[in-house]
């Protein structure tokens, strides 16, 4: 009895092995076929349903698409440009025949796509879609796309500076220079190669024979109507003669001064027109000063003189070669009162006592200074001191 239980229990045994080789046989043989069968609708599906949505959903909507860019509308209402990501999608999409599932298994199995698939890209790297070059925004813009899209770049190169002509016959404008002064008239003409006028013919002056002591007074910067006039009125009542080195302004100012100096014997020298340093001018500077003053000159007594004095005795080469080639007497002094600054009358009288020699100029002054009244107080002793000494006064022209 237990051995037919046994035996019983061993054929179940072996009807069930064989039921479950049997099975897993059966199992095994139709798996390709059926999984490969399955598979291929699923992606026919996603295929066709792929063509339904057109390229706007390009990249199949898996869930870890990368970035997108989308040139043209939007949702946005101004029909800007979004670069970014495309608006999230459902993982079902409507088509005409329901929806369509995602297919479950790993992208590995998934088939090499259509034109619409797009590779894997991690979340971490930006792609290049991103950011596009320029030639790929400036190929496709949509008319509708307005002006404030592409904000026009600002202007980085400076404006051209209009050219300025200086040539003759053109007009001038706020940046032209104006030609110097110096080198022209007032009406324009130039005098780059003018030179001093000769002086006009002049009685001949007797010069001082071997022996005889020649002394001269000279008087600067004037004429005045007060000073000049008081010295001329000791000249007259000594009956002295001198010399007077006038400026042109002063002319100007004062033309019958002048005239009365000339009218009463004296001599007369140019001592330039504004009584600028002559070694700081240059040559056409120079000329202007001694010819505008050689013109007043002449319009007032009508002659040119032929001495000049350099103010402050500052002299140069140009200026002597100026004088030389006109003919001109370059006169200075070798004794020097310093009556400008204020020496006293009495200090005036015992330096010239002192220091009196032949053939000596003596510099005083007849306007220029309050001080000059010192000259004028001390002017009627110091000519007879020098007549007492055997002297003779007279003009720079016959000691020069």
């Amino acid at each position: 009895m237990n051995q037919a239980r046994k035996q019983g229990r061993s054929m179940v045994m072996m009807l069930m092995m064989v039921f479950v080789l049997v099975w897993l046989s059966g199992c095994s043989a139709g798996s390709s076929f059926s999984l490969s069968a399955l598979v291929g609708d699923k992606q026919t599906d996603v295929n066709m349903s792929n063509e339904q949505k057109g390229p706007q959903a390009a990249g199949g909507g898996a869930e870890n698409e990368p970035d997108e860019v989308i040139v043209g509308h939007t949702d946005d209402s101004d029909g800007q440009i979004t670069h970014g990501n495309l608006p999230s999608k459902q993982a079902e999409t409507p088509s005409k025949g329901g929806t369509v599932e995602q297919p479950a298994e790993q992208p590995a199995e998934q088939p090499s796509g259509t034109a619409t698939d797009k590779p894997q890209t991690p979340e971490t790297q930006a792609p290049e879609a991103q950011t596009p070059s320029p030639s790929a925004t400036d190929e496709v813009k949509p008319s509708t796309v307005p002006a404030t899209d592409q904000p026009e770049a600002l202007p980085t190169e400076k404006p051209e500076v209009p050219i300025v002509d200086h040539s003759e016959g053109t007009e001038g404008t706020a940046t032209d220079k104006p030609s110097p002064s110096a080198t022209s008239k007032p009406d324009g003409s130039p005098l780059a190669e003018e030179q001093l006028d000769d002086p006009d013919p002049s009685s001949p002056v007797s010069k001082p024979a071997a022996g005889e002591k020649y002394i001269a007074l000279t008087f600067d910067d004037g004429p005045d109507q007060r000073y000049t006039n008081d010295i001329l009125d000791i000249l007259k009542e000594k009956g002295v003669k001198a010399t007077f080195f006038v400026v042109g302004q002063q002319v100007k100012k004062n033309p019958e001064v002048l005239q009365r100096i000339v009218e009463e014997g004296h001599s007369i020298g140019n001592h330039t027109y504004n009584h600028k340093d002559l070694s700081k001018l240059n040559k056409q500077q120079i000329i202007q000063e001694i010819k505008t003053t050689d013109a007043i000159i002449k319009k007032t007594v009508g002659y040119t003189p032929v001495m000049v004095r350099a103010p402050y005795g500052a002299v140069s080469d140009t200026l002597k070669v100026l004088l030389k080639a006109s003919k001109r007497d370059l006169v200075s002094w070798n004794i020097d009162t310093r009556d400008w600054a204020g020496t006293s009358a009495a200090d005036m009288s015992k330096m010239i006592k002192k220091e009196a020699k032949p053939n000596g100029i003596i510099l005083m002054h007849s306007f220029g200074s309050k001080n000059i009244k010192n000259t004028v107080q001390a002017l009627p002793g110091i000519i007879d001191d020098l007549v007492d000494m055997g002297y003779t006064l007279v003009t720079a022209d016959q000691i020069v």
